[in-house]
């Protein structure tokens, strides 16, 4: 571990670092439940599993989605699975890794979910640092760091792969609804799935948006917030190890699918209904929104060269309609979607100069 726990608490409950408990053989372990979607990653695949099945942590279940691999990977995982009968492997056409997660939970029987990437790897003592909070804590998800790892990648990329979340939001346990609120104003809100441990009974019907790109910002966001009463710790322990290389779906080239993400993702978060007093949610909630269809524009620039499709600018402009803007920066944006007008309005404004 990269570091101890700190002291924890909520209310009267209060959680020791891990070094200083005595060993409790009294509370039978609870089930903890590791999805893993795999497609192609024969070159990291074994490290991975490794990292699952030699937990410090013994009651586990280990779900493995071969999302219709055509490397080794199958192999590896049914080589695995013969030495390991904790280890259910589950091989699909390939479908996506939003899909390979869901058939994942539909599999799981823990009480707690945690996911991991298949070319990523757990630190030893992930599952039990998680486990051992969430049994101390009235809390319902339990947020870590990660250390991130370059393969093939340049460093200089490394700010755009952030691992840590801003000091201010580790401690004692608060409204998931708070956490989200804080990360998205200290600019610190990271999406990632594999970042986290939850208990499964306290969301058991949510699940992945099928075949997009950006599914962690739409998953992620409705874990925080669609359960008014849910709670969240965070913890500043790296626990995961992400290892960034060519090839995966963050390092490729901006496509029409990274936009239709971002714009699907808006758009069903437009969906979510806060009470009246959940102002601050309300605001972040917004403000995020905003943000992922700012990055859709930019994508949309990037991939189409600057010029902007018509079916595009229709839809984040009938998306950006429905969120709250100042007049200020709705004249950003009319000017951002609509580059045409500032061609226009400087034209004119050179014209009447001249005349006068």
């Amino acid at each position: 571990m990269s570091g101890r726990l700190p002291w924890f608490g909520c209310g009267r409950h209060i959680v020791t670092p891990l070094h200083s408990r005595h060993k409790e053989t009294t509370m039978a372990p609870e089930k903890v439940s590791i999805i893993i979607p795999v497609y192609n990653v024969a070159p990291y695949l074994a490290q991975c599993l490794d990292s699952a099945v030699n937990q410090d942590y013994d009651n586990l279940e280990i779900i493995a989605i071969d999302d219709g691999s055509t490397d080794a990977s199958l192999e590896i995982l049914e080589t695995f699975r013969a030495r390991h009968g904790n280890l259910t492997v589950r091989s699909t056409k390939n479908q996506g890794v939003s899909i390979a997660r869901n058939t994942g939970l539909e599999l799981a029987t823990g009480e707690y979910i945690l996911f991991v990437d298949s070319d990523d790897f757990l630190e030893r003592q992930a599952v039990s640092t998680c486990v051992e909070i969430l049994r101390r804590q009235p809390v319902d998800m339990v947020f870590f760091a990660s250390n991130v790892l370059f393969d093939g990648v340049d460093e200089s990329l490394r700010e755009h792969f952030r691992g840590e979340r801003a000091p201010g939001l580790h401690g004692a346990c608060i409204p998931a609804r708070t956490f989200f609120s804080q990360s998205v104003q200290l600019g610190s809100y990271l999406v990632m799935p594999y970042l986290y441990m939850y208990r499964s009974k306290e969301f058991e019907g949510l699940r992945f948006y099928p075949k997009i790109v950006h599914e962690d910002e739409l998953f992620t966001t409705r874990l925080l917030l669609e359960k008014e009463h849910a709670k969240v710790t965070c913890i500043p322990d790296k626990l995961y190890n992400r290892r960034v290389r060519p090839g995966s779906i963050m390092t490729q080239k901006t496509q029409q699918k990274h936009i239709n993400g971002c714009l699907i993702v808006a758009k069903e978060l437009l969906k979510l209904k806060l009470s009246p007093g959940d102002s601050e949610a309300a605001a972040a909630l917004n403000k995020f929104i905003q943000l992922t269809l700012l990055r859709a524009l930019e994508k949309c620039k990037r991939t189409y060269a600057g010029r902007l499709p018509l079916h595009v600018r229709g839809r984040l402009v009938m998306l950006f309609a429905r969120t709250k803007i100042g007049r200020r920066k709705v004249k950003h944006i009319l000017a951002s979607v609509f580059p045409e007008l500032l061609v226009l309005r400087n034209s004119l404004r050179k014209n009447f100069r001249s005349d006068t």
